[in-house]
Parts: C-alpha cells; structure tokens; sequence
C-alpha cells in the first residue's frame, strides 16, 4: 500500500503537467519503431555509430559526474530515468535535457514481478509526467527494468506507441567487484555499428562506471565510432520524410486518479536527499543480460 499510495500521491501532484507544448523537446521514435523491441539498429547509410545509454538514475552526484564526462568528451547520450529517483532530485533531468540528451522513461519504482494494468499505467504515466514537469520534455522511449518482458509494463508501453528500448552490448558494469577496464573490453568486444551499449548511472555506487567512460569513448572513437543518442539512431534506420514529416504520437492522457480521498500536494512527505538502498528482500538493480534480437 505504500508505493501505491506513493504513486497515487504523485499522480495529483502531475495530473496537470501531462499536457505537452508544442515546443518542447520531443524524445520519440520513427513510427517503423513504435510498439517495437529494439536491441540494435543498422543504419540504411553504413556508418559506425553507437549509442551509449543509462540506466537507474538520477542518482544525485553520480549522474551529474557522467554529465561532466559526457561534457568534456563532447559525446551526447541517453539516460533512462526512474521516477522515483526522479522525484528526489528534481532539477538533474532539466540539466540532462539542457546538456543536449535524450531522456528515456524506465518506469516509476523499477518492478521485477509482473503488476496489474492499472499499476502499469501508473509507473509509466506518473514518470512521463514527471519528465515533462522537471524537464519539459516528452518521451515515447521505454526500457523495461532488468530486461524484463512480462510484468506487464511492456505491454502498456506499447499500447502507447513506445519505442521499447532494449540493448546489444551489456557492460556488466554493476557486477560486483567487476574492474573499470573489464566494463571496456566488454564494451569493445560486443560492440558494432548500431550498437545500444548498457551502463548505469544509477541504481548504486557507479565510480568504476565512470572511470571508465572516458576510456570507453576515446577508444570507441579510435575505432571510427561517433555517438548518437537513441532518437538520432532510430533515426538513421528510416529514410527521410519527402513530403510531411513522421506522425507524432497522440499525448499521453494523463495519470489515471485513484479513489478519493487521496493525499494533497502539501500532505506529501518530503523527498529523501539520498536514495534509499534496497532492503535484503528487494531485488538488486542490475539488469540480466539480455542477447542480441
């Protein structure tokens, strides 16, 4: 009842941020890929390029280090944010939006056991709006949380025209005691062009994730790669439009309101100021790996 009672919370605080301006950055995907799984793309014009994306965050000063890195590399990624994480660090997505990313929605609390559609709507719904209020943009991207297929998010995320975002490389970079530059090699080993590679800003302790980014990026370049984010890539899978561009996909409607009496705005308990680390009953936020499509 907490996390529902959380979620309906966020839904009232929300509800009026679901609508969309017409001038804010739009994260979405060629309709070719709306409803589908994506794990790599090959481009129609052959050309090495990769996306690298980032998966559990915001997570305070972890993300806004992998934003200086990404800064100072010149390299533009993108980030697929929980809710939940969202909600306590409320002005990283804006920073992340400004920096030039894209912003991918990873549902609001990062289920692993399969939720009630009702519950679905709202971890997708109530983190799109989150994203729309704190960084004014719109997204049509979503990563299932572990890779998973069948807890039902999926399932809603495409009855909505996401673009499911999979990945083709795993870097295995939350596994425990894995070294800075095994995340590299994994890296380098797995990837080619149109390659989805797999990081973490978030989720936990990411130093080693960021000692070796700008490793991964300097070397990925020596090999002739230049880095897109996911609509971009999307993008080089479809010819360009001739006459009028790719229909948008309709807005989201906005989160569903639970049973009255919920919690107001003012009655919401403040957010952490650090992430709350998993109990030993919760599940670890590290993804499996998940092979190529």
């Amino acid at each position: 009842m907490g996390r529902q009672w959380h979620l309906l919370g966020v839904t009232v605080l929300f509800a009026a941020s679901a609508a969309i301006a017409t001038d804010v950055p739009r994260f979405l995907s060629p309709s070719k890929f709306w409803g589908q799984l994506v794990y790599q793309v090959k481009p129609l014009k052959p050309e090495k390029v990769v996306a690298l994306t980032f998966d559990d965050g915001p997570w305070g000063t972890s993300t806004r280090q992998v934003l200086q890195i990404l800064k100072e590399e010149d390299v533009k990624a993108t980030f697929f944010v929980l809710g939940k994480h969202a909600l306590m660090y409320p002005d990283v997505i804006a920073d992340i939006v400004k920096a030039g990313h894209a912003v991918g929605n990873h549902s609001w609390s990062h289920p692993y056991k399969s939720v009630t559609a009702a519950m679905a709507k709202q971890e997708i719904e109530n983190t799109s709006a989150l994203i729309v209020k704190q960084g004014q943009a719109q997204t049509r991207l979503f990563r299932p949380p572990g890779g998973n297929l069948t807890t039902g998010l999926v399932d809603y995320a495409k009855s909505k025209h996401y673009a499911i975002i999979m990945w083709s490389v795993d870097t295995l970079d939350t596994r425990p005691n894995t070294t800075a530059a095994q995340i590299v090699e994994r890296a380098l080993k797995g990837v080619k062009p149109g390659s989805i590679l797999l990081l973490h800003d978030g989720g936990g302790d990411r130093a080693t994730t960021r000692k070796a980014l700008p490793t991964l990026i300097r070397r990925l370049r020596q090999q002739g790669y230049r880095f897109v984010t996911i609509p971009e890539l999307l993008q080089l899978a479809v010819k360009a439009p001739t006459r009028k561009p790719e229909p948008t996909p309709a807005p989201a409607p906005e989160p569903s309101l639970g049973p009255a009496p919920l919690p107001t705005p003012k009655s919401l308990p403040p957010p952490e100021l650090t992430p709350t680390p998993p109990t030993p009953s919760e599940p670890r936020l590290e993804p499996p790996r998940m092979p190529p499509n």
